[in-house]
């Protein structure tokens, strides 16, 4: 998963290092995000996610992970407008809002909590204390719950990713979309689930995905595709 999408400088964080700094979060914050096409996405998001973005799997790396799209070209993310505001009308990735924190690579088994610090709301002079005579603020330590969450969330996407793979429930698709100024945008190397071959599975399996709760995600993710559409009005309305 590409952890540090759009962190310039992420520093792990230190109560030493970072004893005296603050946090200040403004609503209109999203400007960072705005070059990206895309967004990982943990499965327990799908249901809120399919309200306003296509949901598809892509190649990351080595992985195959669930995006949400966000825009149709290389780069650009058309739900980002030109003030940082957040222009969807339900939801924003859980990936996009545990920024500017992050969890990075540790000198042990243990993951960091990491902060990019070329984010503008953190300094010296404004906001939220991080550290309190060496002890983890609020701020902190709720964003160290959301970034735990996040993570076990994801590794049980990848279990469930795993499970489409192996009862070859992923075919690969393609797209050209083309706008009123007649621009084609062309779609590539993009997976969904194949509903015939779902249909398809046998009656253990299926129980497996209904009670884990997994079988509404595939659901969720069927019923997003509608939402080319609706990416391609919010890019023409850019």
């Amino acid at each position: 998963m590409a952890e540090m999408l759009f962190y310039e400088k992420p520093v792990p964080l230190s109560n030493q290092t970072h004893a005296d700094w603050r946090l200040k979060l403004s609503e209109k914050r999203f400007e960072f995000a705005a070059s990206i096409n895309s967004v990982v996405l943990a499965g327990i998001e799908f249901v809120e996610a399919s309200k306003d973005y296509p949901i598809v799997f892509a190649q990351a790396g080595e992985q195959l992970v669930p995006v949400s799209l966000l825009g149709l070209r290389d780069t650009g993310n058309v739900y980002v407008n030109s003030e940082g505001n957040w222009l969807a009308d339900h939801y924003v990735p859980a990936f996009i809002r545990r920024y500017p924190f992050v969890l990075g690579e540790g000198p042990g088994p243990e993951p960091m909590v990491c902060i990019d610090e070329a984010y503008s709301g953190f300094g010296l002079e404004e906001g939220d204390r991080l550290f309190e005579a060496g002890e983890a603020q609020p701020i902190l330590t709720n964003a160290m719950t959301f970034l735990g969450e996040f993570q076990r969330q994801f590794d049980r996407t990848k279990s469930f990713v795993a499970v489409l793979q192996a009862q070859s429930l992923l075919t690969q698709v393609s797209a050209t979309i083309q706008d009123e100024a007649e621009h084609k945008t062309h779609l590539q190397g993009l997976m969904v689930v194949d509903e015939q071959k779902l249909l398809a599975l046998d009656d253990e399996t299926v129980l497996k995905l209904f009670r884990s709760g997994e079988l509404s995600w595939i659901y969720a993710h069927l019923m997003s595709i509608s939402n080319l559409k609706r990416l391609t009005d919010q890019a023409r309305r850019q």
